[in-house]
């Protein structure tokens, strides 16, 4: 790594959650900025480069266009902090893309974990990730937070709505589409490809 630990870059990843709080930008806009944003790629491809050297300032504005001025209370220790370290950690442990992880546990859930998850051990929140990654597939997700039916996605796409139905009820299915297929719906959603990574 280039004068930044793994430790800094969790601090630094951390951070940016409650200066989110604070502009008071939407917590799930929020997590769909960092994910498509240049902090976010290197990140996920832990390449650790210069760019981490940038002020926290300079990297929340090309995450979110929201200017900011220097204000320390940005490091104080609270949930939207706590939000932070648990996304950083939670990718760590299971290996999976920010886009899966925001995609099944959303921030604006994460936030609410807060008062009962904080003082207990980071095994009981994997627990409960694991847990609720089972609960719905990534395609039925996708589909709730656009608010499109399956037959929207086909008419679309012109991907078979029996394809789909599969793709619908198992993330396993999804994972052996073909590439075609899923270009497909990385468009129609406008998701990055990681999403369907297994």
């Amino acid at each position: 790594m280039i004068d930044f630990d793994a430790k800094n870059v969790r601090e630094l990843f951390s951070r940016l959650f409650v200066l989110a709080v604070m502009n008071k930008i939407n917590f799930d806009s929020f997590s769909n900025m960092l994910e498509k944003s240049f902090f976010g790629n290197i990140l996920e491809k832990k390449e650790y480069n210069e760019y981490y050297n940038n002020s926290i300032e300079k990297i929340f504005y090309d995450i979110t266009g929201f200017k900011i001025i220097k204000d320390e209370s940005y490091g104080v220790y609270n949930d939207a902090y706590w939000c932070g370290q648990n996304y950083y950690d939670l990718h760590t442990k299971i290996n999976k893309s920010y886009s899966y992880i925001f995609l099944k546990l959303p921030f604006s859930q994460m936030i609410n974990l807060y008062p009962v998850y904080h003082e207990m051990d980071f095994s009981s929140l994997v627990d409960f990730f694991n847990k609720k990654e089972k609960d719905k597939t990534i395609l039925r997700l996708l589909c709730e937070n656009k608010k499109c039916s399956l037959n929207d996605i086909s008419k679309k796409t012109l991907l078979s709505f029996n394809t789909l139905l599969k793709y619908n009820a198992s993330d396993d299915a999804l994972y052996n589409g073909s590439f075609q297929n899923i270009s497909k719906i990385v468009k129609f959603f406008d998701v990055p490809y990681d999403l369907f990574v297994k």
